[in-house]
C-alpha cells in the first residue's frame, strides 16, 4: 500500500479514532473499521450493491444519518458525479454491525452507546473480499483514479498487526476509558486483549461462550466479556442469542 491508502473515486483513508476519549464504564473492541458505503450504477455496467467511499464517523458507527453522509459525500464528488454513474444509499448496508452491537452487546451488558468507548484492533478500513472483487472487475475497468486499500486480513494477520503497531493505543484508550467492562468482539479482538493483560492466547470457547472474567488490567480488577463479533459463524451467532437471553433473566 501507498503511504496514503484512498477509497474509490478518491477520498483518503483515515484512522478511526475510538467513540469516545473520557472515562465510560464499557470498553468495545472490535477488529477493524468499517466504511461509509453507497450503491453505485456506472455509467456502463452492472449495478454494484455497495461500494466503500469515505471513512465511518467512528467504529461500530449504526447508520442513523447514512443519507446525510452519502449526500455530504455526493457534494464532495461535484461538479459532476453523474459522469461516474449514478449513486444512492444502500438499504441496510451503512451501519448493521453498529446496530447489532448496540442491541445484542451494550443493551444487555446494561448499557447504551454513549456509556461505551467503542474500538477496534486495526484502525483503518480493510476491504471484504466482495469489495475486492468489485473492484477489480467494475471500478478499475471503468476509467476511474485509482484506489488502495489494503485487504481483508486473517484473524491471524489482525493480532499480529495489533500486537505489531497498535499495542500502544490500545493501552492508552484503555487508559483514557478507565472502563468497569470490556467486551471483547470476535476471536481476534479476544486474543489481542489477552496478551494486553498478559493472559494466554486462545480461541472463543462455546463451552466457556460470555463467562466473565475478573482480569488484572494496570493496578485495576476489570470484568471481560468474550464475545462474538456480528459476522462471526452461526455456531458462535447461536450462542449468543443464548447468552443474551440468559443476560435478560439475571436483570
Amino acid at each position: 500500500m501507498n503511504a496514503q491508502p484512498t477509497y474509490p473515486f478518491g477520498r483518503a483513508v483515515h484512522p478511526r479514532p475510538p467513540s469516545a476519549s473520557t472515562p465510560r464504564p464499557l470498553f468495545v473492541l472490535g477488529a477493524y473499521p468499517s466504511a461509509l458505503h453507497v450503491q453505485w450504477r456506472p455509467a456502463a455496467g452492472r449495478l454494484v450493491r455497495a461500494i466503500p467511499v469515505d471513512d465511518e464517523p467512528h467504529p461500530f458507527w449504526n447508520g442513523a444519518d447514512a443519507q446525510e453522509r452519502v449526500a455530504a459525500w455526493l457534494d464532495w464528488l461535484r461538479p459532476s458525479p453523474s459522469k461516474h454513474g449514478t449513486f444512492s444509499v444502500p438499504p441496510r448496508l451503512n451501519g448493521p454491525s453498529g446496530s447489532w452491537v448496540d442491541d445484542n452487546i451494550m443493551r444487555p451488558l446494561g448499557y447504551e452507546h454513549r456509556d461505551a468507548c467503542i474500538t477496534d484492533c486495526l484502525d483503518t478500513y480493510r476491504m471484504s473480499v466482495g469489495v475486492e472483487a468489485r473492484i477489480c472487475d467494475t471500478y478499475m475497468t471503468s476509467g476511474l483514479p485509482p484506489c488502495d486499500l489494503a485487504s481483508h486480513p486473517s484473524e491471524s494477520d489482525i493480532v499480529s498487526e495489533s500486537l505489531g503497531h497498535h499495542r500502544d493505543r490500545l493501552l492508552h484508550e484503555l487508559g483514557r476509558c478507565h472502563p468497569k467492562i470490556v467486551a471483547t468482539l470476535g476471536n481476534a479482538a479476544a486474543r489481542v486483549f489477552a496478551s494486553i493483560v498478559a493472559l494466554p492466547q486462545s480461541k472463543l470457547s462455546i463451552i466457556d461462550y460470555g463467562r466473565p472474567r475478573r482480569v488484572a488490567l494496570g493496578d485495576r480488577t476489570i470484568t471481560w466479556y468474550p464475545l462474538a463479533h456480528p459476522a462471526a459463524p452461526k455456531v458462535y451467532q447461536e450462542a449468543h442469542t443464548t447468552w443474551v437471553a440468559n443476560q435478560k433473566r439475571c436483570n
